[in-house]
């Protein structure tokens, strides 16, 4: 149907060959597919920036890395940094996600992450443990 060549096309443009869609087609899950919906992305459309320059933006998904304490808030020795201004600068970045937000932490968690309405997040481990004193990389396929 005209539906399905269309949602095929859409989902085309986030792969940069023929055979990465392919195999993206044989070995994905419906998730992966209906993130596209009927929007138009460009492919290779991974934005880098602040916190900072983010402001005014919205992109589909975003990723905040290191939301933790000491990285967000930002605490340093030698300079001095407003906590509100901090928590201002984390509630810009986590509203810029229209659709996914993805907030990643180690060690010790950002005080902020406490004020987050927990009804809305799906907490989950990068790896389950050691293996032979080195981190196990996940496998599609165990």
């Amino acid at each position: 149907s005209n539906k399905a060549v269309k949602k095929l096309c859409q989902t085309a443009i986030f792969y940069q060959t023929t055979a990465d869609f392919i195999n993206a087609l044989k070995f994905g899950v419906e998730s992966d597919l209906k993130r596209c919906k009927n929007k138009q992305y460009k492919s290779g459309a991974v934005t880098l920036m602040t916190l900072h320059g983010s402001k005014g933006l919205e992109f589909p998904a975003v990723f905040i890395f290191g939301v933790r304490k000491g990285l967000i808030p930002f605490e340093s020795g030698s300079t001095a940094s407003s906590e509100e201004e901090e928590r201002r600068l984390f509630y810009v970045g986590i509203t810029r996600a229209r659709e996914n937000l993805i907030l990643t932490t180690s060690k010790e968690e950002s005080p902020f992450l406490e004020h987050l309405p927990k009804t809305l997040m799906q907490r989950e481990r990068a790896w389950q443990g050691k293996k032979e004193g080195i981190y196990k990389q996940l496998s599609l396929f165990e």
